[in-house]
């Protein structure tokens, strides 16, 4: 044994030093664990968020589409259940699926994802025409009403047009195909 080892007051110190040691060195130890993968206790209040590759698409998850068209600035949305083949996917894996989609929402749930297109809405793009603008004969993209979006105006006066011509224009005449356009605009320039 040590010389000072044989005071009991000295081995009651050392003791002490090798028990306040070793409670420090487990206290640094447990501080550096989050930094290993470690957990920390989290607060009751703090809500925490799960890693994106947990979070799937069941087959009760709702899927949203959302589709804005630019030219015309409808918009479409559609709610349906996923197809089997999303079943099980996650955020990375939808996004691959999904390419040039925007997606705001992701949960199991419900997926919320938005795409711009260039062009006019189905009621725009396949719906024409003729109608008045500025007292004059106009082509429209759409149906009668508001929310028409003109194509193009002509130098047709409705002034020139029969009164029963007018009258129809005024209401909206629908043509079916480019063709039709271009006869029924002749037909009323001859007037």
């Amino acid at each position: 044994m040590l010389p000072f080892l044989k005071n009991p007051k000295h081995r009651l110190i050392l003791a002490s030093v090798v028990i306040l040691g070793f409670i420090a060195i487990r206290l640094y130890a447990g501080a550096l664990s989050p930094l290993r993968g470690g957990m920390m206790p989290v607060p009751q209040e703090t809500e925490v968020a799960r890693p994106d590759s947990k979070i799937k698409i069941t087959a009760t998850t709702d899927l949203v589409q959302k589709i804005v068209y630019l030219k015309c600035n409808d918009e479409e949305t559609f709610r349906t259940k996923p197809a089997d083949n999303l079943v099980g996917l996650n955020l990375s894996q939808v996004q691959k699926v999904y390419e040039g989609w925007t997606i705001d929402k992701f949960d199991n749930q419900e997926v919320v994802m938005n795409l711009k297109v260039d062009s006019f809405c189905r009621e725009h793009a396949n719906n024409t025409f003729i109608g008045v603008k500025d007292g004059h004969v106009a082509v429209y993209y759409g149906k009668p009403g508001p929310r028409a979006i003109l194509k193009e105006m002509t130098q047709i006066p409705l002034t020139r047009l029969s009164a029963q011509d007018a009258d129809e224009i005024k209401r909206g005449l629908a043509v079916q195909s480019r063709e039709e356009l271009l006869r029924t605009l002749e037909g009323l320039q001859s007037q």
